[in-house]
Parts: C-alpha cells; sequence; structure tokens
C-alpha cells in the first residue's frame, strides 16, 4: 500500500510540473491576447467571422492549452483521491475548480462581447490555480513535515 501511495505522489508531482510549464505558457499567451490581439465581434454564423484577423492562431493556442490544463486538472483530482490524503484531495479540488472558473470565463470573455468582469474573473481563477497547485506541490513534497509539525529543517 506504501508503495502505491508513493508512485501515485510522483505521479502527481510530474503532473504538477507539466501543470506549472502549461500555465506560464498560457499567462503569456493571455497577457499577449488581452494587450495586442483585438477579437472581432462574433457572426451569427458560428466562428465565421474569427478567421481573417491576425490574433485567431494564438487565441486558438491559448484555448488548446487552457482544454489541456482542464484535462490535467482533472487527472489531478483523480489521482489525487485515490492517495487518501485529506489535504492533498482539498487542494487538488481547489485546483480544479480554479481552473474551471478560468476556462468558463474564458468562454465567456471570447463570445460574450470581452467583457472586462470576464477578464478579471479568468485572471483570479488562473491566480487561484497557481495557489492551488502550490499548495498541492507542497503537500505532496513535505507529508511528514506537514503531518506531524515537526519543525526539525536537517
Amino acid at each position: 500500500m506504501i508503495a502505491m501511495k508513493k508512485m501515485m505522489t510522483n505521479g502527481l508531482t510530474s503532473m504538477l510540473f507539466i501543470l506549472f510549464l502549461l500555465l506560464f505558457i498560457q499567462f503569456f499567451l493571455g497577457m499577449y491576447i488581452n494587450l495586442f490581439v483585438v477579437i472581432p465581434v462574433m457572426s451569427t454564423f458560428m466562428m465565421m467571422g474569427y478567421g481573417p484577423y491576425g490574433g485567431f492562431p494564438i487565441v486558438m493556442a491559448h484555448m488548446f492549452i487552457g482544454i489541456l490544463i482542464g484535462l490535467l486538472s482533472i487527472g489531478i483530482l483523480f489521482i489525487s483521491a485515490g492517495t487518501g490524503e485529506r489535504k492533498i484531495l482539498m487542494s487538488a479540488l481547489g485546483l480544479f475548480f480554479s481552473v474551471l472558473l478560468a476556462g468558463i470565463d474564458g468562454l465567456f470573455f471570447l463570445f460574450d462581447g470581452q467583457n472586462n468582469i470576464n477578464s478579471y474573473l479568468m485572471s483570479t481563477g488562473f491566480i487561484f490555480a497557481m495557489l492551488f497547485a502550490i499548495l498541492l506541490l507542497v503537500f505532496i513534497m513535505q507529508p511528514n513535515f506537514l503531518r506531524t509539525g515537526n519543525t526539525n529543517f536537517d
């Protein structure tokens, strides 16, 4: 049983490092889109009006990485449930809901006229996702320190 938990936490650590890399890329793409890309008003026929403008590939890359982050957060949530640690599971739930908040508000931002509230909520979801991912990494990397309250740093 101990070997299975160790294997799960090793997988979680790898998944979290991939998540941090994708969140880093996602942040810079999002800032570029926010500052330099003018998104046209949605046409009535699906996404036909989005093709001709210059920022389309960057917006699509941003959306694709967002989908990868969402899928990765679901995987982290499932593996966290298998560890049996309440702190790890609660942090993974917070991570998942933060990513969900950022993703839904990103779609609303794109399809609902680029409202500032959607941009604000998207960035808030991103910040909370980073916070919960760091917290999850701390819980995974130092489980004995947090469980026993040991303050010996040697």
